[in-house]
């Protein structure tokens, strides 16, 4: 089973090396997966904040950071909620 419903009230990403439309396009795909993926937990929670940190990598690319920090997101989510 999954969870349908996830809410996010707020997305702040602090960037640096990166310009404002990658920053954009960062918070864009980072949305469109969470939104189409699927957490184990099914059981509705609030959780009032979710702090995540990806270490820096030189070059790394948009699509590279999104997943990092998708990746980390529904982690911890599946650890709390779980």
């Amino acid at each position: 089973m999954t969870m349908t419903n996830l809410t996010i009230d707020r997305l702040t990403l602090k960037l640096s090396g990166f310009s404002e439309p990658e920053g954009q396009r960062l918070a864009q795909i980072v949305t469109q997966r969470l939104a189409s993926s699927h957490l184990t937990n099914h059981e509705p929670s609030d959780l009032a904040a979710l702090k995540v940190t990806i270490p820096t990598r030189s070059n790394a690319s948009v699509d590279w950071l999104a997943e990092q920090i998708v990746t980390s997101i529904l982690r911890q989510l599946n650890q709390t909620l779980g």
